[in-house]
């Protein structure tokens, strides 16, 4: 059987004009929307050995059992193509051509180019045009052996908690574009997990999509709801495809998905294929596809990329290694054996962050990534409150590590502990009291979490973050933000006083404190220097202007330092129980029979 492996990608919505790279790396073409067709003008060049277009030859072969593979392209003009393979050396990526030729087709017609045996990584194609042209449709196929197809269920299951226009929109993209498809379509299902029960169930569902109204218990009851529906359905689902709400998707990233666990040999067919994040706003600028725990007891990309319009950038993430030691996948676009959910259960019941994390380590999971298998997620910059990131955060990993006994523990331990100081020493004492709180809150034991309490924990400690203003308001003062992200040098005496005094909270007149405000930034970025003896900072987030203004507070500065010492204190009397006590109920908190109750399923259909 001839098998389309990759659909050849254009630019056909008006907001893919500004990222035109992603389809066709050099040059570009205008997308004729009555036609459905890609138009170049004479003596013009496309090159579509790019992020969404580049074919991944090496790890198709290496992941699937496909043979020769061919490039077709539906076409109409005077031109010249250029088969080309691409590698890595050092940081360039080094091109090499594999096939070129003239074409002269005075109609719309076929062409068919073998792809020769080849040791590159990627491989991609560049017209080059004599006349105007006009490119139909294209893609790269192989010959493969039907007999040895994979028994494939693709579920999709997303979370959604008042995200109504993206579940709409990507509900439209899936009806129209996977499930009218005779190949994919009978063996696509999808299940909409509505955390925040706003949706219309009759203008979701048919008969392959199915709506779930469930309690606003956060990504890890929501996904794993979505695990259950697709486990309960039948056909009883294969694999189950984790998908966030706030995102946009190709359907062409759920086909390949698709197609390569179709392929998968057998050594493969454990790994979890993980789709990459890439910027909403900044459509190709590339986050991460999978993760690991680092030195620094922090949540850090594998891969390290900014542009995929670059050939460099792509060839890179192609021939980076995903098996770093504590590696994990998210779940914004996270497809999953099912296998490995019955073997080693559903999420833990931590509401937001980490659930991810704790499953991917539970399962010492490996992982498949590739280009074009993506997603783009809303707002990175405005997501970051100190409620999620360091008391939901921090206390999901304490939980998950008594879960998992490892010698992450004392990484991630000694990292908040850093944050805690850090945000002591700039005046930001909420922050640093949740980070206490959650320490507090994971002594409480595993009964604590067993009881469904979150949107309740969510309103009481949502009220907590900071209160970020326009700049504006605060009148002009002269702040730097440029600068925010800009580490100072640090002065030895002044070093010397900051650390003797925690920054001028003890030992230290506050007459002689200069004045501020310090601009400092208003995430983890920590830059003693600039607010090194000041009697205020502003934390200011620089793609906002907003910011908050802190003072100094020697009164709150010294009970939040008893309290710390204090839990400090409970945590070294109780940590081995309570450990214990997470580690033998920690199956029972990732089964079904938990979550049932904890999901109230027969309340919620």
């Amino acid at each position: 059987m001839d098998l389309k492996l990759q659909n050849i990608l254009f630019p056909d919505k008006d907001r893919y004009m500004n990222y035109q790279t992603l389809f066709c790396r050099e040059g570009k073409g205008i997308y004729d929307e009555n036609n459905q067709c890609l138009v170049m003008a004479k003596y013009t060049a496309c090159d579509f050995g790019s992020y969404l277009n580049g074919f991944s030859v090496q790890k198709w072969k290496e992941y699937t059992n496909i043979g020769k593979v061919t490039l077709k392209l539906e076409i109409e003009g005077d031109f010249e193509l250029i088969l080309s393979g691409y590698h890595l050396v050092q940081l360039a990526a080094q091109k090499q051509i594999l096939f070129k030729k003239r074409f002269k087709c005075d109609s719309r017609q076929m062409i068919e180019i073998d792809v020769p045996e080849t040791k590159e990584t990627i491989v991609g194609f560049e017209i080059q045009s004599f006349s105007d042209c006009r490119i139909f449709s294209g893609g790269y196929y192989s010959e493969v052996d039907e007999g040895e197809f994979n028994p494939v269920v693709l579920s999709v299951a997303t979370t959604t908690f008042q995200k109504e226009d993206f579940i709409r929109r990507n509900l439209q993209m899936i009806r129209e574009e996977l499930l009218s498809d005779a190949f994919v379509g009978p063996n696509i299902y999808v299940h909409v997990v509505d955390n925040g029960r706003t949706l219309d169930r009759k203008e979701i569902e048919n008969e392959h999509i199915f709506y779930h109204p469930n309690k606003n218990v956060g990504g890890s009851g929501g996904f794993t709801r979505g695990m259950i529906e697709s486990l309960a359905q039948k056909p009883k689902a294969t694999h189950v495809l984790l998908m966030d709400d706030d995102v946009e998707i190709l359907s062409e990233s759920i086909r390949r998905t698709y197609l390569l666990l179709l392929l998968e040999k057998e050594a493969y067919k454990n790994h979890i294929i993980s789709g990459a994040m890439l910027c909403y706003e900044q459509m190709d600028e590339f986050h991460e596809d999978v993760g690991f725990i680092g030195a620094d007891g922090g949540q850090n990309p594998s891969k390290e990329c900014e542009s995929v319009s670059e050939i460099s950038n792509i060839v890179k993430l192609e021939e980076s290694v995903t098996d770093k030691a504590d590696s994990y996948a998210g779940w914004w676009y996270c497809c999953i054996p099912s296998t490995m959910i019955e073997r080693n259960g559903f999420a833990l019941p931590l509401f937001i962050r980490v659930d991810d994390t704790e499953f991917s380590l539970r399962n010492n999971a490996k992982f498949i990534t590739m280009n074009g298998i993506c997603v783009w997620h809303m707002g990175f910059v405005m997501k970051f409150n100190y409620f999620m990131e360091y008391y939901q955060v921090f206390r999901n990993f304490l939980i998950a590590e008594a879960c998992n006994p490892s010698t992450r523990r004392q990484r991630i331990w000694n990292r908040f502990m850093g944050l805690f100081l850090s945000e002591i020493l700039r005046f930001n004492y909420e922050a640093a009291d949740m980070i206490l709180d959650a320490i507090l809150d994971y002594l409480k034991g595993p009964k604590f979490i067993q009881q469904e309490k979150c949107q309740e924990r969510l309103d009481t400690m949502s009220k907590r973050n900071a209160v970020m203003k326009d700049l504006e308001e605060y009148g002009d003062l002269g702040l730097d933000i440029d600068s925010v992200y800009k580490e100072d040098y640090r002065r030895p005496l002044d070093t010397l006083l900051y650390r003797l005094t925690f920054n001028g909270q003890v030992l230290w007149p506050e007459r002689m404190l200069r004045k501020g405000p310090a601009v400092v930034a208003y995430d983890w970025f920590y830059n003693p220097q600039a607010q090194c003896l000041k009697d205020s900072v502003m934390a200011v987030n620089p793609y906002t202007k907003t910011g908050e203004l802190r003072h100094i507070d020697k009164k709150r500065f010294r009970r939040v330092m008893k309290k710390y010492f204090a839990v400090m204190k409970l945590y070294k009397q109780r940590h081995e129980k309570v450990e214990a006590a997470y580690y033998a109920r920690r199956k029972y908190l990732t089964s079904y029979k938990f979550w049932a109750k904890y999901l109230e399923l027969e309340k919620y259909q």
